[in-house]
């Protein structure tokens, strides 16, 4: 595991970042001493996101009939 300074991780972070997404983990130290550690996050696989259409189509018993999205966006800005 390499260590580096809290000086050298503020100088250089996108190096230490590059390290950590290659896979390893690293110490960051204030005075000699381990005060952080930077860990690659574990990967779960891709995330899956529930089918709101089909919900949506199920709940109204039917497709959508009100306001499109782009028109909801900009009454809420006051674009009319």
């Amino acid at each position: 595991m390499k260590t580096f300074s809290v000086m050298e991780a503020q100088h250089n972070l996108a190096v230490l970042l590059r390290e950590v997404e290659a896979g390893r983990e690293l110490t960051i130290t204030r005075r000699r001493k381990p005060v952080a550690r930077l860990s690659p996050v574990p990967v779960d696989g891709p995330v899956e996101f529930p089918d709101f259409a089909a919900r949506a189509r199920k709940t109204w018993l039917g497709p959508w009939r009100g306001a499109g999205a782009q028109q909801l966006v900009d009454e809420s800005r006051g674009e009319q």
